[in-house]
């Protein structure tokens, strides 16, 4: 902003300026939006769009310009942007969540419900010179000629190497101007693949997180030129290794700290768990297209479907362990009765102790596989915004948390009524090999 105005009040026929800024530019603003990239959804003359601030994402400063997180509406009021669905997403988590577990009789202090996001994003970095001598990376993102050398991630001698000195002084250098606007980052390393590399963030408020991911990625990229490299955020770049996700780690809580992917330590925890579960399964099965439009696009379609990255095809993995329990509860048996206890691990050596564990394995080929207290959405590019991909998850379990309501609203019982939705869904359940 020029922090410059007219002045209004002037009698003046060419009114003079005066320094100002006028407080509801902060919150609200005017821009044509008939140019603004949709898909071919926006007709050019209706050119009026409208940002407004979202309250619940912090603004921050990076290198003097005020960054001022918004929504991005029409004249009519239609979302053109990432946002405006994902907040709309998270008003009917909270308004569905907060309606089941009133029906549930359960957690009567509760006023509002949150969703939350920890993103988990992968990228490659390869040096600006290297980079720029091929036209196919530089346009296309991606090679598009070339072959494997005689090595490359079998041995995981990448993985569990050192990070290169290099890429050490961007990841800390990104750390440092990421902590800066209040976005810590607590996991930096190397990935599978060569030149390979992954940070994440503490998680938070999805709408927050979300928009720290877009922030994540430029300050990736401008570091990067500042050594002489390029970040490459492309969901398969190389052929025949890894490609690159964005997993986007998914949970929804309530105000008096109840996790609906948490078992917890009480009867009552134990049956929200288990109807948290039955909802996200009767979301993913009666939506399962919409799912997987959220991160169907050229790039991460060459991604899917192969080392290490999840299959295509939209599944629900919630464990073997509760797998049987969810088949047990469709034949009859009660809600209760899941062993949630983690097990310990024991390493058979004297030097070393057992090893605390949680009570199912991870899968890496499932696309929703359940991470102790939350879900992993592991189909997320590693280009995409986080924030329609994570609206997707809070409209899917918003619509199952509804159709149970609607059950126990009606007269049904709680045992009864998430066999039901059990019993419906079961098709989306699968905790074998994806591949």
């Amino acid at each position: 902003d020029l922090f410059a105005d007219l002045v209004w009040r002037s009698d003046s026929v060419i009114k003079p300026f005066e320094e100002a800024f006028p407080a509801d530019r902060l919150f609200v603003g005017e821009t044509d939006g008939s140019s603004f990239p949709n898909g071919g959804l926006r007709v050019t003359h209706a050119a009026a769009a409208f940002t407004t601030w979202d309250r619940g994402s912090p603004p921050f400063v990076h290198d003097g310009v005020l960054y001022i997180p918004c929504c991005f509406v029409t004249h009519l009021g239609t979302s053109i942007d990432a946002k405006t669905p994902l907040l709309r997403s998270s008003d009917a988590v909270n308004r569905q969540a907060l309606r089941l577990l009133r029906a549930m009789k359960k957690e009567p202090k509760a006023t509002v419900c949150y969703n939350y996001l920890g993103w988990e994003q992968e990228f490659f970095v390869v040096p600006a010179a290297l980079y720029r001598a091929r036209p196919d990376l530089v346009n296309c993102g991606r090679t598009l000629i070339g072959a494997l050398p005689t090595m490359h991630q079998q041995g995981e001698l990448h993985y569990f190497a050192s990070v290169p000195l290099r890429v050490q002084e961007l990841m800390t250098n990104i750390q440092e101007k990421m902590l800066m606007v209040g976005n810590p980052m607590t996991v930096k390393h190397n990935e599978v693949a060569p030149g390979q590399h992954e940070m994440c963030p503490i998680f938070s408020i999805s709408n927050a997180s979300a928009d720290s991911n877009v922030f994540f990625m430029q300050v990736a990229s401008e570091e990067a030129a500042k050594l002489g490299l390029v970040v490459l955020f492309h969901e398969k770049p190389f052929k025949g290794i890894n490609g690159s996700g964005k997993h986007c780690n998914w949970s929804v809580g309530t105000d008096t700290g109840v996790n609906f992917f948490h078992p917890g330590k009480t009867a009552d925890s134990l049956e929200i768990y288990v109807a948290g579960i039955a909802c996200l399964a009767y979301g993913l099965k009666k939506h399962n297209e919409l799912i997987r439009c959220a991160v169907a696009h050229a790039g991460n379609d060459h991604r899917l479907g192969a080392q290490e990255a999840p299959p295509a095809i939209i599944s629900l993995y919630p464990g073997p362990k509760f797998e049987a329990h969810i088949d047990s509860i469709i034949s009859g048996g009660p809600l209760a009765g899941l062993n949630i206890e983690k097990k310990m691990i024991d390493p058979g050596s004297r030097n070393t102790m057992a090893v605390p564990a949680a009570v199912e394995d991870r899968n890496r080929t499932a696309s929703f596989p359940h991470c102790g207290n939350r879900f992993e959405f592991r189909g997320v590019g590693s280009s995409q915004n986080c924030a329609m991909p994570v609206a997707t998850c809070n409209i899917v379990f918003a619509s199952g948390c509804a159709a149970l309501a609607n059950l126990l609203e009606g007269g049904m019982s709680l045992r009864d009524a998430i066999a039901k939705i059990f019993k419906e869904s079961r098709e989306v359940i699968f905790t074998g090999n994806g591949y």
